[in-house]
């Protein structure tokens, strides 16, 4: 469980969020423009991150570190969500099944059906203007 948290503050949380969602949804929601290169180099790097994904999720277990939910997959939850609004999930989603299972699994938990109907709506982040100056990869 623990490596699976690491792995998901080093690698997925850079490349499908900093680098993917950041540009896709949150700038653009700011009316900032995407950085296509930051998508870009992340590009290689996100489909890495599935395919590992895509793997440890077929060794017959149901979560990611075993036959029950662990903190490793409510770590992992929310960055599959959101880059599930990038457009380029469309197209690599689909070719990583056990994700989408392991996703469907996750999301008919009660805490996380609870949690998501007491979501607001999703609107912009104003914070994140300051982002883009200090806080945006440099490619």
């Amino acid at each position: 469980m623990n490596r699976r948290i690491s792995a998901v503050n080093g690698y997925y949380y850079p490349y499908l969020i900093y680098h993917v969602y950041h540009e896709r949804n949150v700038y653009p929601q700011l009316r900032i423009p995407s950085d296509e290169k930051v998508v870009a180099a992340a590009m290689p790097k996100v489909e890495v991150c599935l395919q590992v994904m895509e793997r440890e999720l077929q060794t017959g277990n149901a979560f990611l570190a075993g036959p029950e939910a662990t903190l490793a997959d409510f770590f992992m939850l929310p960055m599959i969500h959101a880059f599930g609004f990038a457009p380029e999930s469309q197209t690599l989603y689909p070719k990583h099944p056990a994700i989408g299972a392991w996703r469907e699994r996750m999301e008919a938990l009660p805490a996380v059906k609870r949690f998501r109907a007491a979501q607001p709506p999703r609107g912009p982040i104003e914070h994140a203007r300051r982002w883009v100056d200090g806080h945006r990869p440099k490619y």
